[in-house]
């Protein structure tokens, strides 16, 4: 199955509003805003985002991979998912 930057995209947001409670009109929250910054993330948050991750698209997260700075938005995180499940 390949896993397209959108599809886990959606997947991320889909989590992160539930897990954060953040509104469906809510217009500051985009898959571009920096989502420590806005405080949409807590450190609390990023353990059950990487555990999700992990355990639904079966991509296990580095400490690299949680430092980079595209780990901060939505859209970076799906670029950085999908890298990891592109065969070599």
């Amino acid at each position: 199955m390949t896993v397209t930057p959108d599809d886990t995209a959606t997947r991320i947001e889909a989590f992160i509003r539930r897990e954060a409670a953040v509104a469906d009109d809510d217009p500051g929250f985009t898959r571009q805003v920096n989502l420590f910054d806005t405080g949409y993330l807590d450190s609390l948050t990023v353990v059950a985002l990487t555990v999700h991750i992990e355990e639904t698209l079966g991509v296990p997260l580095s400490d690299t991979d949680l430092f980079d700075p595209r780990f901060a938005t939505i859209n970076g995180m799906a670029e950085l998912i999908t890298q990891h499940t592109r065969p070599e």
